[in-house]
């Protein structure tokens, strides 16, 4: 944990220097303009998501990780305004399940972990105090999702194979910060996001050979469909850039 919040500090630098070298610091900020807003953070599994229990078939197994995150905001002079949000979410699986086996599989879920890229757009808003200032957004999108959970087997070869799962996802998210210059502000923020990735993976009609009667046994197609909930907690601090008026 210590490496991850020395490497975002060490990201954010550059920025900060920028804010006090080139750009004349104001007494107030307004709010109209461009946003560019990059953070990190960590992230906290919450219900299902969270659950070790391996009858569970909700079960995600994940345990504390982090995240990166970007958003670009337009906003209007009335504070309201758009986002475009990409977060990129890492949770590990908890090692009391890595040598345990999900119904239906031949291999144990293993040292493997979530990743999670989310793309998602919606309403934001942002108040200006002075220097301070506040800000809420509401989102949703969608959350592309790698795991071992979404892992199926080949019925007639046995061979494993690894999925990505796609769903809806939804994320609200509440936070403050302080303009250091007239462009450049540091922020912290809560976020509460949720997904539900899911895949439907279908092997097609097979045949085997009877070896007593030496006939050829038909099989129809199988589908095979997992579906998870996606949900934690993310605890971030950042900077935002406005890129205009």
């Amino acid at each position: 944990m210590r490496k991850i919040l020395l490497l975002i500090c060490l990201f954010f630098l550059p920025f900060l220097l920028f804010s006090q070298e080139a750009v004349k610091k104001t007494d107030s900020a307004s709010a109209g303009g461009l946003y560019l807003d990059a953070s990190g953070g960590f992230s906290f599994p919450t219900g299902s998501y969270a659950s070790s229990n391996i009858k569970n078939s909700g079960s995600g197994f994940a345990t504390s990780g982090f995240l990166a995150q970007f958003n670009l905001d337009w906003l209007g002079k009335d504070n309201y305004g758009l986002g475009l949000q990409y977060t990129f979410q890492y949770n590990p699986l908890k090692s009391s399940v890595r040598k345990d086996t999900l119904p239906g599989m031949s291999q144990a879920l293993g040292p493997d972990s979530w990743s999670n890229h989310y793309l998602m757009a919606g309403l934001v808003v942002l108040k200006f105090i002075h220097k301070i200032y506040i800000e809420g957004k509401a989102l949703v999108g969608v959350v592309l999702s790698s795991s071992p959970v979404f892992n199926t087997v080949d019925p007639l070869y046995h061979t494993p194979s690894t999925n990505t799962g796609v769903g809806f996802a939804y994320g609200i998210q509440v936070g403050g910060g302080y303009a250091v210059s007239s462009r450049v502000a540091v922020k912290a923020s809560l976020e509460y996001l949720i997904g539900n990735p899911k895949i439907h993976h279908q092997y097609g009609a097979q045949q085997t050979l009877d070896t007593v009667t030496g006939t050829l046994i038909y099989s129809a197609p199988i589908t095979m469909e997992t579906k998870r909930t996606v949900s934690a907690l993310l605890i971030k601090a950042g900077i935002v850039v406005k890129l205009s008026k």
